[in-house]
């Protein structure tokens, strides 16, 4: 029987997309695809998520290497443009809260310190959450889930792990944690009126 429902945060609570920032800045897409490989894919953002280093560190580093991106950089990074760059997807958040009353909430996600205080009333909603610049170690390391099953007290075959990144589904499923790639909020609907089927048969 499914009592927990995991959820990942960016991409399925929060908008973490292309497309946000595209429109935000109002820049090619050719553009956007540079402006997140020097942000998101850059050595210093992976140390943020792995709490090595802040978020306000991390801006600072990457302005030092990539000036000419300053005013991008400052804009994706600084704490109080978080709400524009990282919106968060009402519909979907609605949906889970919905979900209290029957399941218990988690988080398993990699997430920056400047991230985390942006969404902490939310997430002070729910019954807990393992973040990867907490513990050092992130998705899809298989520590980052044991964490999280082991500080809860979870019973892996009562969880279903929801993200938007197959490579983190294919670890939870290793793991022996039922995952669901995430799309849409229907799919977190869809696979759960699929349990509760077969739970009835």
């Amino acid at each position: 029987m499914i009592k927990n429902l995991i959820f990942d945060i960016g991409g399925i609570i929060i908008d973490d997309g292309k497309e946000i920032m595209q429109k935000y800045f109002n820049i090619s897409k050719e553009e956007t695809v540079k402006l997140r490989k020097i942000i998101y894919g850059s050595n210093y953002f992976s140390e943020c998520l792995l709490g090595k280093i802040t978020q306000n560190e991390c801006k600072q580093k990457l302005i030092l290497e990539n000036p000419s991106y300053k005013y991008y950089i400052e804009k994706t990074l600084n704490v109080d443009t978080q709400n524009e760059i990282l919106p968060i997807k009402k519909e979907v958040l609605d949906l889970i809260y919905t979900l209290k009353n029957k399941y218990k909430i988690y988080f398993l996600s990699n997430l920056t310190d400047a991230t985390y205080e942006y969404i902490i009333k939310i997430l002070n909603e729910f019954n807990g959450g393992i973040y990867s610049f907490k513990v050092g170690v992130k998705k899809p390391d298989s520590r980052i889930y044991e964490k999280l099953i082991k500080k809860y007290k979870l019973e892996k075959k009562e969880c279903i792990f929801f993200d938007d990144k197959q490579k983190n589904i294919d670890m939870s499923n290793k793991l022996g944690i039922l995952g669901i790639k995430f799309n849409t909020k229907e799919d977190i609907i869809n696979s759960l009126n699929k349990i509760d089927d077969i739970t009835r048969i």
